[in-house]
């Protein structure tokens, strides 16, 4: 994840000439809404909507817009760069100067901008949270808030992984009961020779945790989305539970 947030702030500083950025701020990404205004031919208006309340982002303050990815295709090109030119209650609104006319903004796509996030707790949840990654039951429930970081200590965090665990392993047991054909050996990775849905069945706390590591290591699949983390999961199990050394 160094290198990828690298990026980001060397192209900050490349784009627009500011001072380095304040040490007790940290760079997260927010989703734009679907409101745009092009104010001229290279300029366009995009707006985030800030409803959590717990953190502000300042006038002026700079910011990187990039593409939202999926697993099929990864863009790391950025869309554009500008800063915030107005706070009108949870609303802000940034001034983007783009990269390239043929790509325009999408609602969806991610806004990287530094944020005083007031937390000591900058464990695996508050990496997850600096791309807008948000992990779900399988019913759809959010592990974790915007706002979690400041509110739980790493008991709590741990406690959060816990019950990931817990789902992970019920949605398993259910899958083996409602599609055994899905079922099938797993040909690489630390579980090779076992078969997914027993995998699923017998994780740890430990197994999620590298899980969660890998995602934070390699976000561009992941960032701006909610997943189900038994899905997620699943997926890079069969990938042979790649992890940010291989």
């Amino acid at each position: 994840m160094k290198g990828y947030l690298l990026t980001i702030v060397v192209l900050l500083n490349a784009a627009i000439a500011f001072s380095q950025p304040d040490k007790s701020k940290d760079l997260f990404a927010f989703r734009i809404t679907d409101y745009s205004v092009k104010l001229n031919d290279s300029t366009i208006l995009v707006q985030i909507e800030m409803t959590d309340g717990s953190v502000d982002i300042e006038e002026g303050q700079v910011a990187i817009l990039k593409p939202n990815n999926n697993f099929t295709a990864i863009d790391t090109t950025a869309i554009g760069w500008g800063k915030c030119n107005l706070i009108k209650g949870a609303y802000n609104y940034f001034g983007i100067h783009l990269a390239n006319n043929k790509r325009l903004p999408k609602p969806g796509d991610l806004l990287y901008t530094f944020i005083k996030y007031p937390t000591p707790n900058k464990g695996q949840i508050f990496k997850l949270l600096q791309h807008d990654i948000y992990l779900e039951h399988v019913t759809g429930e959010r592990f974790y808030s915007f706002a979690f970081p400041m509110l739980g200590d790493k008991p709590q965090e741990n406690s959060v992984i816990d019950s990931m665990v817990a789902d992970i392993k019920y949605t398993a047991t259910e899958m083996l009961k409602q599609n055994p054909e899905q079922d099938r050996v797993l040909d690489k990775g630390r579980f090779k020779g076992k078969k997914l849905f027993t995998v699923m069945q017998e994780i740890t706390s430990a197994d999620v945790k590298d899980f969660i590591d890998y995602v934070i290591y390699r976000p561009m699949r992941y960032a701006g989305h909610n997943w189900k983390v038994s899905e997620v999961f699943a997926t890079w199990v069969d990938a042979g539970t790649p992890t940010a050394n291989n």
